[in-house]
């Protein structure tokens, strides 16, 4: 897990990995705590995903970058292109299987 302060490096290592997850948080917001350890322990069986994080009052640019209106929001990045999005309500039985759909190929 990486947590992100530049916007730049972020974009940089989403394109430069096949597959990422970028998990995006405001401070003092119970629902992004409970929702990123959930996330968290998903990814511990998905090593070769790597964790993204950036927290919206960090990294304001992210709202204009990635369109995000809320937190948290989960985006699932297959070779630089967006291929999944949950926004406040994660239901993590469809994260798992878009991660295991589009990992697939990798």
């Amino acid at each position: 897990m990486r947590e992100y302060n530049d916007l730049s490096e972020l974009t940089a290592d989403i394109v430069k990995h096949p597959m990422s997850l970028l998990f995006v948080k405001m401070a003092n917001c119970g629902v992004c705590d409970a929702t990123f350890e959930k996330t968290k322990e998903l990814l511990q069986s998905y090593p070769q995903v790597p964790f993204m994080v950036a927290s919206i009052e960090k990294l304001p640019s992210l709202s204009g970058e990635f369109l995000l209106f809320t937190a948290p929001t989960i985006l699932l990045f297959r070779e630089g292109k967006e291929v999944f999005r949950q926004s406040r309500i994660v239901v993590f039985g469809e994260l798992e299987r878009s991660i295991q759909l589009w990992g697939e190929s990798l």
